[in-house]
């Protein structure tokens, strides 16, 4: 389910992307606005996952203070991307993602996570952050 789900997830970040490169000008702004909003809330549930281990961890001291307080800045990246011109916001967003998952890298020294977890990320994370790029340069 998660890479089902997973994948799923990169339609709207290609679909627009494509749409907003290659589409009518009639839907440029209206998909430049959804895929930003879209991009905020992925943003928000990869800080998330943090949470969600930090939770499974029992982490405790400073490990939990670095956990939980990285959990919450992607979703305030996010927030503030949507309160910039939609190119900036968008290049933020891919940003966040990738720093997402070189944290994700980072924190699985600690606490292993699953290789085929990493891999799925690491495709999601690509794919996500090169549909945010590819539509901020248009």
């Amino acid at each position: 389910p998660a890479v089902t789900l997973g994948i799923a997830g990169l339609v709207p970040f290609i679909g627009l992307a494509v749409v907003i490169r290659f589409g009518s000008e009639t839907w440029y702004g209206y998909c430049l606005t959804i895929l930003s909003f879209y991009g905020a809330v992925i943003l928000a549930f990869v800080g998330a996952l943090h949470w969600g281990y930090a939770i499974k961890r029992s982490a405790r001291g400073a490990s939990a203070w670095l956990q939980y307080g990285f959990s919450v800045a992607p979703a305030l990246l996010g927030w503030l991307s949507l309160l910039t011109p939609v190119w900036t916001g968008l290049r933020l967003q891919a940003a966040g993602l990738l720093v997402c998952y070189a944290f994700d890298r980072f924190a699985g020294r600690e606490d292993p996570l699953p290789q085929w977890f990493l891999r799925l990320r690491a495709l999601l994370t690509v794919t996500g952050a090169a549909s945010l790029i590819m539509a901020s340069w248009v």
